[in-house]
């Protein structure tokens, strides 16, 4: 007879990403993992199967919850101030860095089904600015000329260096600086 699960499989999930995202994938040991999620080998195992299929599902938690936070700023009415805002708040809120630059730099390179999962991130990144560029070009909240789908790339590539940047805990006015060029393209 199965037993019930005592535990909440997001909520581990959660504490499993940030693990992951503070230490990353290889140096997070199964030990680690036990000892923030709470649950014995077994249990892990049985819910989520090896460390990698759990990193997956953790990374997928992370895409989800943080494009949401994205079309959040970006449903601003005035797509610009959306953007601005999403990217100052960047300055304060990923200490960690994002989990996909992180992953990316670790494992991207040597792990073919990583590599998709990061290059689906990208697009769903990419898909999101450009939506919203387009709006803020029909209601004149974004004046620039350049190609939508070129500014939305622009804005996913420079999304990542400032990851890279806050993660490294450099200085905040070269940040601040780059956010303003960054932002100087959509005008």
């Amino acid at each position: 007879m199965v037993r019930p699960r005592n535990f909440d499989e997001i909520d581990v999930l959660r504490k499993a990403m940030t693990l992951f995202w503070t230490k990353g994938y290889e140096a997070a040991s199964l030990n680690d993992l036990l000892h923030v999620t709470g649950l014995s080998k077994s249990s892990l195992y049985e819910t989520f199967g090896n460390k990698h299929d759990l990193f997956v599902r953790a990374f997928d938690l992370y895409r989800e919850e943080r494009l949401s936070v994205l079309n959040n700023y970006l449903s601003n009415e005035n797509v610009y101030q959306g953007i601005e805002l999403f990217l100052m708040a960047l300055l304060n809120v990923v200490s960690k860095g994002c989990m996909t630059s992180n992953e990316a730099i670790e494992l991207a390179p040597h792990d073919k089904e990583f590599q998709k999962m990061i290059e689906k991130d990208f697009e769903d990144v990419e898909h999101a600015f450009l939506n919203a560029i387009e709006i803020g070009k029909i209601n004149g909240s974004i004046q620039s000329k350049i190609d939508s789908l070129k500014l939305a790339r622009f804005l996913t590539v420079s999304l990542q260096g400032i990851n890279v940047m806050v993660r490294a805990q450099t200085n905040q006015d070269r940040i601040i600086d780059f956010i303003s060029i960054i932002l100087g393209n959509l005008r």
